[in-house]
């Protein structure tokens, strides 16, 4: 496994809900909605921004670092949702994302299940599911690896915001910050039933053309730069499953934003999370909104 797959691990967040189900929308009229946010009043002495990432994604696809970058120049520091300039938070990610202790894919699978799972992990990464390393790894985990595989994304050069973001702060010389930490967000992730994230991995293998579909179309809508779209498209991915949209994106925003209020009145920041937890009425733009703060849309 390379280091950008590894990379990609650490970062994946609500990246598990591009497997489900997905919408077509139509593109917004209302200019108040973007996906990154001037956030500024209530006596703020400098602005912050709030950008929403897609963390997996093609570099033709990725919005200019340039201009990112003279967003983050205006900040003091740069807080993402784990701290990924910190050595020990992304091995405690790494170590997080492997099934329990003994178990391996065969013990969540039937014969004929493993094989469909088998069969893609071979046509999408060139590694079956008997391999040591693969055959332990949770199937959040290989969601996330077969979805940013070149192969599934259509290009031979997939990036991360995060991690072009953590290269800018850090050639800049300014400080990085995680909203919460990797044990957090695996805790999270655990909150998921193994059988449920087994389901979701063999529903992938019965048709990985379609997650692929699906995904791109994802992308599609985080580039009209409208936070409620990305919203709903997430949103209508998960489904009727509100659980796992409570575990991954509601609550987590919670947690969030007293942190986000007490930073950017400590120092100017630039925010960078997943794009989904942007929108909706417990969305982080909302909930600025509903602290008194302006929050404006900027287009990139």
């Amino acid at each position: 496994m390379n280091k950008f797959y590894r990379s990609i691990l650490v970062i994946s967040g609500v990246l598990i809900a591009v497997s489900l189900p997905a919408a077509a929308f139509a593109k917004t009229k209302d200019q108040t909605n973007g996906i990154l946010y001037k956030i500024s009043g209530k006596g703020l002495a400098k602005p912050s921004y709030l950008f929403g990432t897609v963390h997996v994604i093609c570099t033709a696809d990725m919005f200019s670092s340039e201009k990112l970058g003279s967003f983050l120049d205006q900040t003091d520091r740069l807080v993402m949702e784990i701290n990924l300039g910190e050595a020990g938070e992304m091995a405690q990610m790494a170590q997080g994302l492997t099934l329990p202790e003994g178990k391996t894919l065969k013990d969540i699978f039937t014969a004929e299940q493993f094989a469909k799972v088998d069969a893609m992990l071979i046509n999408t990464l060139g590694i079956g599911a008997d391999n040591a390393l693969i055959g332990r790894m949770s199937p959040v985990a290989l969601q996330v690896m077969i979805l940013s595989s070149p192969k599934e994304l259509g290009c031979t050069s997939p990036s991360a915001y995060e991690l072009v973001l953590t290269q800018l702060a850090n050639s800049k010389k300014k400080p990085i910050e995680g909203l919460e930490t990797a044990q957090f967000q695996k805790q999270a992730v655990d909150k998921i039933p193994l059988d449920a994230q087994a389901k979701m991995l063999y529903e992938m293998a019965l048709d990985p053309d379609k997650s692929a579909a699906q995904f791109k179309e994802l992308i599609a809508t985080y580039k009209l730069q409208d936070s409620e779209k990305l919203y709903e498209t997430i949103s209508s991915q998960i489904g009727a499953d509100k659980d796992m949209e409570t575990q991954l994106v509601s609550s987590r925003n919670k947690t969030w934003v007293p942190k986000i209020d007490t930073m950017i009145k400590e120092k100017s920041s630039f925010i960078a999370v997943g794009g989904g937890h942007l929108g909706g009425k417990e969305g982080l733009v909302s909930a600025l909104r509903g602290l008194g703060y302006k929050v404006e849309a900027i287009k990139l």
